[in-house]
Protein backbone atom coordinates (compact mmCIF):
# COMPACT_ATOMS: atom_id res chain seq x y z
CA UNK A 1 0.00 0.00 0.00
CA UNK A 2 1.68 3.13 -1.26
CA UNK A 3 2.19 6.54 1.31
CA UNK A 4 0.17 9.10 1.17
CA UNK A 5 1.60 12.54 1.00
CA UNK A 6 -1.25 15.19 1.76
CA UNK A 7 -0.76 18.94 0.62
CA UNK A 8 -2.65 21.95 1.28
CA UNK A 9 -2.50 26.07 1.01
CA UNK A 10 -1.27 27.44 4.26
CA UNK A 11 -4.15 28.84 5.62
CA UNK A 12 -4.23 32.60 5.73
CA UNK A 13 -7.06 34.95 7.85
CA UNK A 14 -8.24 38.31 5.92
CA UNK A 15 -6.91 40.93 7.58
CA UNK A 16 -8.99 44.58 6.20
CA UNK A 17 -5.80 46.97 4.82
CA UNK A 18 -6.40 50.80 5.02
CA UNK A 19 -6.01 51.94 0.94
CA UNK A 20 -4.24 55.24 0.72
CA UNK A 21 -6.75 58.03 -1.39
CA UNK A 22 -4.65 59.20 -4.42
CA UNK A 23 -3.93 62.50 -2.17
CA UNK A 24 -2.49 60.57 0.89
CA UNK A 25 -0.12 58.39 -1.30
CA UNK A 26 1.73 61.59 -3.13
CA UNK A 27 1.79 63.33 -0.05
CA UNK A 28 3.92 60.02 1.29
CA UNK A 29 5.80 59.76 -1.67
CA UNK A 30 7.07 63.44 -1.33
CA UNK A 31 7.59 63.21 2.34
CA UNK A 32 11.36 64.40 2.58
CA UNK A 33 13.05 62.14 4.56
CA UNK A 34 10.37 59.12 4.97
CA UNK A 35 12.05 55.93 6.17
CA UNK A 36 12.46 53.18 2.59
CA UNK A 37 10.55 50.25 3.00
CA UNK A 38 12.97 47.38 3.75
CA UNK A 39 13.31 44.65 1.37
CA UNK A 40 12.65 41.33 2.78
CA UNK A 41 13.58 39.16 -0.04
CA UNK A 42 15.00 41.37 -2.50
CA UNK A 43 18.01 40.19 -4.85
CA UNK A 44 21.49 39.39 -3.44
CA UNK A 45 23.29 42.68 -6.03
CA UNK A 46 20.57 45.03 -4.30
CA UNK A 47 20.98 44.04 -1.21
CA UNK A 48 25.11 44.28 -1.82
CA UNK A 49 24.50 47.66 -2.75
CA UNK A 50 22.33 48.75 -0.09
CA UNK A 51 19.73 49.91 -2.34
CA UNK A 52 15.86 48.84 -2.20
CA UNK A 53 14.50 46.16 -4.80
CA UNK A 54 11.44 45.99 -5.83
CA UNK A 55 11.80 42.00 -5.94
CA UNK A 56 10.25 41.94 -9.47
CA UNK A 57 11.25 38.02 -10.94
CA UNK A 58 13.24 36.98 -12.50
CA UNK A 59 14.95 40.00 -12.86
CA UNK A 60 14.18 43.33 -10.53
CA UNK A 61 14.03 46.64 -12.29
CA UNK A 62 17.68 47.79 -10.96
CA UNK A 63 19.54 44.74 -12.38
CA UNK A 64 17.87 45.60 -15.62
CA UNK A 65 19.02 49.03 -15.49
CA UNK A 66 22.63 47.96 -14.88
CA UNK A 67 22.44 44.50 -17.15
CA UNK A 68 23.72 42.80 -14.09
CA UNK A 69 22.69 39.04 -13.29
CA UNK A 70 19.79 39.15 -10.80
CA UNK A 71 19.67 36.57 -8.27
CA UNK A 72 16.43 36.75 -6.71
CA UNK A 73 13.36 34.45 -4.91
CA UNK A 74 10.86 33.58 -7.26
CA UNK A 75 7.36 34.20 -5.30
CA UNK A 76 5.19 30.84 -5.51
CA UNK A 77 2.40 30.64 -3.08
CA UNK A 78 3.30 28.67 0.04
CA UNK A 79 2.59 25.33 0.84
CA UNK A 80 2.50 23.04 3.85
CA UNK A 81 3.45 20.12 3.36
CA UNK A 82 3.03 17.10 5.82
CA UNK A 83 4.77 13.76 5.54
CA UNK A 84 4.09 12.64 9.01
CA UNK A 85 4.80 8.87 8.01
CA UNK A 86 8.60 9.96 7.13
CA UNK A 87 9.43 12.40 10.15
CA UNK A 88 7.89 9.63 12.73
CA UNK A 89 9.98 6.83 11.25
CA UNK A 90 12.86 9.40 11.33
CA UNK A 91 13.47 8.57 7.55
CA UNK A 92 13.71 12.84 7.18
CA UNK A 93 15.63 15.09 9.24
CA UNK A 94 14.42 18.88 9.81
CA UNK A 95 17.23 20.09 7.54
CA UNK A 96 15.97 17.53 4.78
CA UNK A 97 12.59 18.15 5.09
CA UNK A 98 13.59 22.12 4.06
CA UNK A 99 15.26 21.00 1.04
CA UNK A 100 12.75 18.46 0.22
CA UNK A 101 10.19 21.73 0.63
CA UNK A 102 12.27 24.25 -1.39
CA UNK A 103 12.28 21.12 -4.24
CA UNK A 104 8.65 21.08 -4.08
CA UNK A 105 7.82 24.34 -4.49
CA UNK A 106 11.12 25.81 -6.03
CA UNK A 107 14.26 24.18 -7.74
CA UNK A 108 11.82 21.21 -9.40
CA UNK A 109 10.28 24.05 -11.40
CA UNK A 110 13.05 24.09 -13.65
CA UNK A 111 12.29 21.42 -15.18
CA UNK A 112 9.19 22.01 -16.59
CA UNK A 113 7.24 23.99 -19.09
CA UNK A 114 4.62 24.98 -16.31
CA UNK A 115 4.90 25.03 -12.80
CA UNK A 116 1.08 24.47 -11.87
CA UNK A 117 1.44 21.23 -13.97
CA UNK A 118 4.34 19.98 -12.76
CA UNK A 119 5.37 15.92 -12.66
CA UNK A 120 8.56 16.58 -10.36
CA UNK A 121 7.10 18.73 -7.86
CA UNK A 122 4.73 17.37 -5.19
CA UNK A 123 3.64 14.02 -7.25
CA UNK A 124 7.18 13.03 -7.26
CA UNK A 125 6.87 12.15 -3.69
CA UNK A 126 4.57 9.14 -4.03
CA UNK A 127 7.46 7.39 -5.85
CA UNK A 128 9.90 7.58 -2.59
CA UNK A 129 9.57 4.44 -1.28
CA UNK A 130 9.65 2.80 -4.45
CA UNK A 131 13.51 3.94 -5.59
CA UNK A 132 15.26 4.52 -2.73
CA UNK A 133 17.74 6.92 -4.89
CA UNK A 134 14.99 9.01 -4.96
CA UNK A 135 15.21 10.94 -2.17
CA UNK A 136 18.54 12.31 -1.84
CA UNK A 137 18.73 12.65 -5.80
CA UNK A 138 16.87 15.25 -5.17
CA UNK A 139 17.72 16.67 -1.97
CA UNK A 140 21.24 16.67 -3.87
CA UNK A 141 19.64 19.26 -6.61
CA UNK A 142 17.89 20.99 -4.20
CA UNK A 143 20.94 21.91 -2.16
CA UNK A 144 22.31 22.71 -5.03
CA UNK A 145 19.67 25.17 -7.02
CA UNK A 146 19.39 26.49 -3.25
CA UNK A 147 22.91 27.82 -3.40
CA UNK A 148 22.92 28.55 -6.84
CA UNK A 149 24.91 25.88 -7.87
CA UNK A 150 27.98 27.86 -6.74
CA UNK A 151 31.37 25.01 -6.78
CA UNK A 152 32.09 26.63 -3.16
CA UNK A 153 28.80 25.92 -1.78
CA UNK A 154 27.89 22.21 -2.71
CA UNK A 155 28.49 20.20 0.36
CA UNK A 156 25.64 18.91 1.32
CA UNK A 157 24.65 18.57 -2.78
CA UNK A 158 27.24 16.12 -2.79
CA UNK A 159 26.98 14.48 0.02
CA UNK A 160 23.24 13.38 -1.01
CA UNK A 161 24.33 12.99 -4.47
CA UNK A 162 26.75 10.31 -3.33
CA UNK A 163 24.16 8.84 -1.33
CA UNK A 164 22.26 8.86 -4.23
CA UNK A 165 24.84 7.24 -6.30
CA UNK A 166 25.06 4.14 -4.07
CA UNK A 167 21.28 3.11 -3.78
CA UNK A 168 21.03 3.58 -7.60
CA UNK A 169 23.80 1.21 -8.22
CA UNK A 170 22.48 -1.54 -5.97
CA UNK A 171 18.93 -0.93 -7.62
CA UNK A 172 20.50 -1.27 -11.21
CA UNK A 173 23.03 -4.48 -10.41
CA UNK A 174 20.25 -6.43 -8.37
CA UNK A 175 18.82 -9.89 -10.41
CA UNK A 176 15.34 -8.51 -11.50
CA UNK A 177 15.00 -6.02 -13.70
CA UNK A 178 15.14 -2.06 -12.18
CA UNK A 179 11.93 -0.73 -11.50
CA UNK A 180 10.80 1.73 -14.24
CA UNK A 181 10.81 4.57 -11.41
CA UNK A 182 13.97 4.20 -11.31
CA UNK A 183 14.40 6.86 -14.51
CA UNK A 184 13.25 9.12 -12.47
CA UNK A 185 16.63 8.91 -10.31
CA UNK A 186 18.67 8.24 -13.48
CA UNK A 187 17.60 11.32 -15.42
CA UNK A 188 17.95 13.72 -12.63
CA UNK A 189 21.61 12.54 -11.65
CA UNK A 190 22.51 12.95 -15.35
CA UNK A 191 21.05 16.15 -16.44
CA UNK A 192 22.50 17.38 -12.99
CA UNK A 193 25.88 16.66 -13.99
CA UNK A 194 26.85 19.32 -15.46
CA UNK A 195 25.20 21.60 -12.93
CA UNK A 196 27.54 20.61 -10.07
CA UNK A 197 30.80 18.81 -11.85
CA UNK A 198 33.85 21.38 -11.95
CA UNK A 199 34.78 20.43 -15.25
CA UNK A 200 32.85 21.69 -18.05
CA UNK A 201 33.59 18.34 -19.82
CA UNK A 202 31.05 16.45 -18.55
CA UNK A 203 27.32 16.24 -19.28
CA UNK A 204 26.59 12.92 -17.80
CA UNK A 205 26.51 10.69 -21.06
CA UNK A 206 26.69 7.44 -18.63
CA UNK A 207 23.29 8.26 -17.01
CA UNK A 208 21.97 9.66 -20.64
CA UNK A 209 22.80 5.66 -22.03
CA UNK A 210 21.10 4.45 -18.81
CA UNK A 211 17.94 6.54 -19.45
CA UNK A 212 17.79 5.09 -22.88
CA UNK A 213 18.13 1.67 -21.80
CA UNK A 214 15.02 2.20 -19.40
CA UNK A 215 13.04 3.54 -21.97
CA UNK A 216 13.51 0.45 -24.39
CA UNK A 217 12.43 -1.50 -21.18
CA UNK A 218 9.57 0.86 -20.17
CA UNK A 219 8.48 0.67 -24.09
CA UNK A 220 8.82 -2.98 -24.59
CA UNK A 221 7.56 -3.88 -21.01
CA UNK A 222 5.09 -6.47 -21.16
CA UNK A 223 3.81 -5.20 -17.72
CA UNK A 224 0.99 -3.13 -17.31
CA UNK A 225 3.18 0.37 -16.61
CA UNK A 226 1.33 2.71 -15.81
CA UNK A 227 0.97 5.36 -19.39
CA UNK A 228 1.21 8.35 -17.58
CA UNK A 229 4.43 7.95 -16.06
CA UNK A 230 5.81 5.97 -19.25
CA UNK A 231 4.58 9.04 -21.59
CA UNK A 232 6.49 11.12 -18.48
CA UNK A 233 9.84 9.37 -19.03
CA UNK A 234 9.69 8.89 -22.46
CA UNK A 235 9.40 12.42 -23.44
CA UNK A 236 11.62 13.33 -20.89
CA UNK A 237 14.22 11.38 -22.44
CA UNK A 238 13.55 12.82 -25.98
CA UNK A 239 14.23 16.28 -24.46
CA UNK A 240 17.55 15.03 -22.92
CA UNK A 241 18.74 13.24 -25.79
CA UNK A 242 18.11 16.28 -28.21
CA UNK A 243 20.02 18.89 -25.66
CA UNK A 244 23.02 16.62 -25.71
CA UNK A 245 23.18 15.57 -29.34
CA UNK A 246 25.78 18.01 -29.90
CA UNK A 247 28.37 16.81 -27.20
CA UNK A 248 28.45 12.78 -27.78
CA UNK A 249 32.35 11.92 -29.04
CA UNK A 250 33.20 9.46 -31.65
CA UNK A 251 33.59 6.60 -28.82
CA UNK A 252 30.03 7.40 -27.36
CA UNK A 253 27.32 7.11 -30.00
CA UNK A 254 24.66 4.48 -29.85
CA UNK A 255 21.94 3.53 -31.71
CA UNK A 256 18.29 4.59 -30.76
CA UNK A 257 15.98 1.32 -30.62
CA UNK A 258 13.96 0.52 -33.49
CA UNK A 259 10.92 0.91 -30.94
CA UNK A 260 11.32 4.50 -29.88
CA UNK A 261 10.25 6.01 -33.31
CA UNK A 262 6.74 4.22 -33.00
CA UNK A 263 6.24 5.40 -29.39
CA UNK A 264 6.93 8.85 -30.43
CA UNK A 265 4.67 8.44 -32.70
CA UNK A 266 1.71 7.47 -30.03
CA UNK A 267 2.73 10.83 -27.73
CA UNK A 268 3.38 13.33 -30.89
CA UNK A 269 -0.19 14.47 -29.86
CA UNK A 270 -0.03 15.06 -26.35
CA UNK A 271 1.14 17.62 -24.17
CA UNK A 272 4.21 16.89 -22.29
CA UNK A 273 4.83 19.16 -19.29
CA UNK A 274 8.68 19.54 -19.77
CA UNK A 275 8.18 20.26 -24.14
CA UNK A 276 4.49 20.72 -25.01
CA UNK A 277 4.06 19.43 -27.91
CA UNK A 278 7.18 18.98 -29.34
CA UNK A 279 8.05 15.30 -29.42
CA UNK A 280 8.50 14.42 -32.75
CA UNK A 281 11.00 17.81 -33.45
CA UNK A 282 12.60 16.66 -30.44
CA UNK A 283 13.35 13.45 -31.83
CA UNK A 284 14.35 14.61 -35.51
CA UNK A 285 16.75 16.89 -33.87
CA UNK A 286 18.16 14.82 -31.67
CA UNK A 287 19.26 12.50 -34.36
CA UNK A 288 19.87 15.64 -36.83
CA UNK A 289 22.58 16.89 -33.85
CA UNK A 290 24.41 13.72 -33.58
CA UNK A 291 25.07 13.70 -37.54
CA UNK A 292 26.20 17.60 -37.64
CA UNK A 293 27.88 16.50 -33.95
CA UNK A 294 29.55 13.42 -36.51
CA UNK A 295 30.38 15.64 -39.28
CA UNK A 296 32.42 17.84 -38.08
CA UNK A 297 34.38 14.99 -36.25
CA UNK A 298 34.85 12.79 -38.86
CA UNK A 299 33.81 15.31 -42.04
CA UNK A 300 32.03 13.15 -43.81
CA UNK A 301 28.31 13.54 -45.34
CA UNK A 302 24.80 11.56 -45.94
CA UNK A 303 23.02 13.82 -48.11
CA UNK A 304 19.57 11.60 -47.79
CA UNK A 305 20.08 12.17 -44.00
CA UNK A 306 20.54 16.26 -44.69
CA UNK A 307 17.56 16.04 -47.23
CA UNK A 308 15.23 13.88 -45.07
CA UNK A 309 15.84 16.65 -42.13
CA UNK A 310 15.79 19.75 -44.26
CA UNK A 311 12.53 18.48 -45.89
CA UNK A 312 10.73 17.05 -42.16
CA UNK A 313 12.24 20.90 -40.92
CA UNK A 314 10.34 22.84 -43.51
CA UNK A 315 7.58 20.94 -43.38
CA UNK A 316 6.62 20.62 -39.68
CA UNK A 317 3.76 22.68 -38.00
CA UNK A 318 3.20 23.34 -34.30
CA UNK A 319 -0.14 21.25 -33.42
CA UNK A 320 -1.47 23.28 -30.83
CA UNK A 321 -2.80 26.78 -30.75
CA UNK A 322 -0.85 28.30 -27.64
CA UNK A 323 0.48 31.31 -29.18
CA UNK A 324 4.44 30.80 -26.62
CA UNK A 325 4.15 27.31 -27.80
CA UNK A 326 4.47 28.34 -31.37
CA UNK A 327 7.08 30.33 -31.00
CA UNK A 328 9.04 27.91 -29.09
CA UNK A 329 8.33 25.02 -31.73
CA UNK A 330 9.05 27.40 -33.86
CA UNK A 331 12.43 28.28 -32.66
CA UNK A 332 13.44 24.53 -32.40
CA UNK A 333 12.76 23.92 -36.20
CA UNK A 334 15.10 27.01 -36.94
CA UNK A 335 17.75 25.65 -34.61
CA UNK A 336 17.67 22.67 -36.86
CA UNK A 337 18.11 24.04 -39.78
CA UNK A 338 20.64 27.18 -38.82
CA UNK A 339 22.69 24.10 -37.67
CA UNK A 340 21.92 21.88 -40.77
CA UNK A 341 23.07 24.57 -43.34
CA UNK A 342 25.80 26.54 -40.95
CA UNK A 343 27.57 23.12 -39.43
CA UNK A 344 27.26 20.70 -42.75
CA UNK A 345 27.59 23.65 -45.35
CA UNK A 346 24.49 22.59 -46.73
CA UNK A 347 23.05 24.63 -49.29
CA UNK A 348 19.53 26.44 -48.17
CA UNK A 349 16.65 24.96 -50.50
CA UNK A 350 19.12 23.55 -53.21
CA UNK A 351 19.56 20.10 -52.67
CA UNK A 352 23.70 19.24 -54.02
CA UNK A 353 23.86 22.20 -56.04
CA UNK A 354 27.23 24.49 -55.70
CA UNK A 355 28.39 22.03 -53.27
CA UNK A 356 31.94 20.17 -53.07
CA UNK A 357 31.02 16.88 -51.72
CA UNK A 358 34.49 15.66 -51.12
CA UNK A 359 35.93 19.25 -49.26
CA UNK A 360 34.52 20.77 -46.81
CA UNK A 361 34.33 24.49 -46.43
CA UNK A 362 31.39 26.99 -44.51
CA UNK A 363 29.10 27.99 -45.64
CA UNK A 364 29.74 30.71 -48.93
CA UNK A 365 26.70 30.61 -50.60
CA UNK A 366 25.09 34.78 -49.93
CA UNK A 367 21.62 33.50 -50.54
CA UNK A 368 22.17 30.67 -47.76
CA UNK A 369 23.80 33.13 -45.46
CA UNK A 370 20.81 35.43 -45.84
CA UNK A 371 18.52 32.42 -45.18
CA UNK A 372 20.78 31.76 -41.72
CA UNK A 373 20.50 35.56 -40.55
CA UNK A 374 16.73 35.63 -41.16
CA UNK A 375 16.22 32.25 -39.55
CA UNK A 376 18.34 34.11 -36.44
CA UNK A 377 16.59 37.41 -36.07
CA UNK A 378 13.17 35.29 -36.38
CA UNK A 379 13.89 33.40 -33.67
CA UNK A 380 15.59 35.55 -31.40
CA UNK A 381 12.32 38.35 -31.96
CA UNK A 382 9.93 35.53 -31.94
CA UNK A 383 11.10 34.16 -28.42
CA UNK A 384 11.74 37.96 -26.53
CA UNK A 385 7.91 37.83 -27.20
CA UNK A 386 7.59 35.79 -24.52
CA UNK A 387 7.84 37.32 -21.30
CA UNK A 388 11.15 36.67 -18.51
CA UNK A 389 8.15 35.58 -16.21
CA UNK A 390 6.69 33.26 -18.01
CA UNK A 391 8.05 29.29 -17.18
CA UNK A 392 7.95 29.10 -20.56
CA UNK A 393 10.85 30.67 -20.77
CA UNK A 394 13.11 27.73 -19.41
CA UNK A 395 12.81 25.91 -23.27
CA UNK A 396 14.26 28.72 -24.67
CA UNK A 397 18.53 28.25 -24.05
CA UNK A 398 19.56 26.35 -26.65
CA UNK A 399 17.41 27.67 -29.76
CA UNK A 400 18.78 31.43 -28.25
CA UNK A 401 22.35 29.81 -28.32
CA UNK A 402 22.11 28.71 -32.02
CA UNK A 403 20.18 31.89 -33.18
CA UNK A 404 21.98 34.05 -30.97
CA UNK A 405 25.85 33.22 -32.61
CA UNK A 406 24.33 33.77 -35.77
CA UNK A 407 24.00 37.84 -35.25
CA UNK A 408 25.95 40.00 -36.61
CA UNK A 409 28.30 43.28 -36.27
CA UNK A 410 24.81 45.02 -37.39
CA UNK A 411 22.55 43.19 -35.22
CA UNK A 412 23.63 44.82 -31.89
CA UNK A 413 20.24 45.47 -30.43
CA UNK A 414 19.45 41.89 -30.77
CA UNK A 415 22.49 40.40 -29.43
CA UNK A 416 21.84 42.92 -26.34
CA UNK A 417 18.41 41.31 -26.29
CA UNK A 418 20.03 37.41 -26.39
CA UNK A 419 22.76 38.46 -23.33
CA UNK A 420 19.77 39.93 -20.99
CA UNK A 421 17.40 36.69 -22.16
CA UNK A 422 20.27 34.97 -21.00
CA UNK A 423 21.08 36.52 -17.61
CA UNK A 424 17.14 36.54 -16.94
CA UNK A 425 17.60 32.50 -17.74
CA UNK A 426 19.96 32.55 -14.82
CA UNK A 427 17.56 34.36 -12.50
CA UNK A 428 15.12 31.83 -13.23
CA UNK A 429 16.30 28.09 -13.06
CA UNK A 430 19.88 29.73 -12.11
CA UNK A 431 21.76 27.22 -14.50
CA UNK A 432 25.31 28.20 -14.81
CA UNK A 433 25.10 27.06 -18.44
CA UNK A 434 23.36 30.33 -19.48
CA UNK A 435 26.20 32.37 -18.32
CA UNK A 436 28.63 29.88 -20.19
CA UNK A 437 26.83 30.34 -23.14
CA UNK A 438 27.38 33.99 -22.98
CA UNK A 439 30.76 33.39 -23.00
CA UNK A 440 30.64 31.33 -26.02
CA UNK A 441 28.44 34.07 -27.88
CA UNK A 442 30.96 36.61 -27.12
CA UNK A 443 33.92 34.31 -28.99
CA UNK A 444 31.71 33.53 -31.82
CA UNK A 445 30.72 37.47 -32.34
CA UNK A 446 34.30 38.45 -31.91
CA UNK A 447 35.35 36.54 -34.83
CA UNK A 448 32.26 36.93 -36.74
CA UNK A 449 33.29 41.06 -35.87
CA UNK A 450 36.54 39.97 -37.67
CA UNK A 451 34.70 38.07 -40.75
CA UNK A 452 35.51 34.90 -39.61
CA UNK A 453 32.57 32.78 -39.58
CA UNK A 454 32.39 29.70 -36.78
CA UNK A 455 29.21 27.76 -35.22
CA UNK A 456 28.67 27.95 -31.39
CA UNK A 457 29.59 24.56 -31.84
CA UNK A 458 32.86 24.83 -32.71
CA UNK A 459 33.56 27.04 -30.55
CA UNK A 460 32.27 25.14 -27.17
CA UNK A 461 34.67 22.36 -28.75
CA UNK A 462 37.35 24.94 -29.06
CA UNK A 463 37.17 25.21 -25.51
CA UNK A 464 36.52 21.82 -24.65
CA UNK A 465 33.77 22.24 -23.11
CA UNK A 466 30.45 19.84 -23.30
CA UNK A 467 27.75 22.94 -22.76
CA UNK A 468 24.60 21.22 -21.88
CA UNK A 469 21.57 23.56 -21.62
CA UNK A 470 18.18 23.25 -20.77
Amino acid sequence: MPRRFNVRFTTTKQVPVHKPTACEQCSQYSEIGAPPQRSRSGCKECKRRRVKCDETFPVCLRCQKRRTVCESESSFPQWQLEIPALISRGIISPSQKRLLRHWCEKASQIMVLDPESNPFSFPILEYLHISPSLMPTILSISAAHEQFFRKESLETCLEERGKALLLLQKELSGRQQPHPITFLSVFMLGISTPWIDPSPSQFGYEHLNGARALIELIINSSTNIDRKFAQLALGTYLYWDMACSFLFEPSQRFTINSSIPEAVAKIAGDFHPVMGYSAEIMYTLASLGRYCRSFIDFGIRDTALEEQSEAWLLAWQPTTKDPDLILLGNSFRNHGLINLYRICGRTAGRTGEGLDMDNYSPVVNIETEKVIRQYALQTVRDLSLIPTHNWHTNLQAISLLTAGSELTIDDRRERDMVVDRFNALYSINRLPGNLMAIDILQDVWQFRDLEITMSWVHIMLLRGWRLSLG
